[in-house]
């Protein structure tokens, strides 16, 4: 089975294609959004870009942990893991609630590299793919889409970073207001909520 090599040029592409519908939302500065009177939280909170990178590190291969609002359990399948360095490369299908209706799965197929170095990761969509057995695996109904989630910023003051390109016109603008509706939220993104939560053991309780 072939693993993409160019998945950071892939999506580039995807963005500039007129065709498609890219979303880049706000970059979250999280500890900013924490302090922002959304929260009842911990006053001792602070979140370095270390921990988003180790969030965003282990959501990648655990997704049913910090995206367990968007999964159906018991769908992720990861495989064909591959490891050069600082970069890391598999397939992770999953379902996964679709953008213009939370009450329908579909599934998701997404060639995925993860750059240590450069703290980025690139999930690239694709229609298909053939697991370790031979099995076929076909994407479900939900557009295909790309998506960067990275850490950017500094170490004390990180910036969480998600954009998204979707292949499709998006004519009846369905995509665009889930998108906006997300971004309009006072809130963190869940995974982060999870992290803080979960792995930090802080309280962080939506107001």
């Amino acid at each position: 089975m072939t693993t993409f090599k160019n998945h950071e040029e892939i999506l580039e592409t995807a963005f500039r294609d007129p065709q498609n519908t890219a979303i880049n939302l706000e970059p979250s500065n999280v500890n900013r959004v924490i302090k922002s009177g959304a929260y009842d939280a911990d006053p001792n909170i602070h979140y370095t870009k270390t921990q988003l990178w180790d969030m965003e590190y282990n959501k990648a291969y655990n997704p049913e942990k910090y995206l367990r609002h968007i999964l159906r359990p018991g769908s992720v399948r990861i495989f064909n893991v591959q490891k050069d360095g600082p970069r890391e490369t598999f397939v992770r299908v999953s379902d996964q609630v679709t953008w213009v209706d939370p009450s329908k799965y579909s599934t998701v197929i997404e060639q995925v590299l993860i750059d240590n170095e450069r703290q980025r990761a690139f999930f690239i969509g694709v229609p298909e793919v053939e697991d370790p057995e031979g099995k076929k695996i076909v994407s479900g109904d939900q557009v295909l889409f790309h998506v960067e989630h990275s850490a950017a910023g500094a170490e004390d003051e990180p910036l969480n970073i998600w954009r998204i390109v979707h292949l499709d016109k998006d004519e009846d603008g369905k995509i665009k207001e889930a998108f906006a509706k997300m971004g309009a939220a006072p809130y963190l993104r869940e995974f982060n909520e999870v992290y803080i939560r979960e792995d930090l053991g802080k309280k962080l309780i939506r107001i």
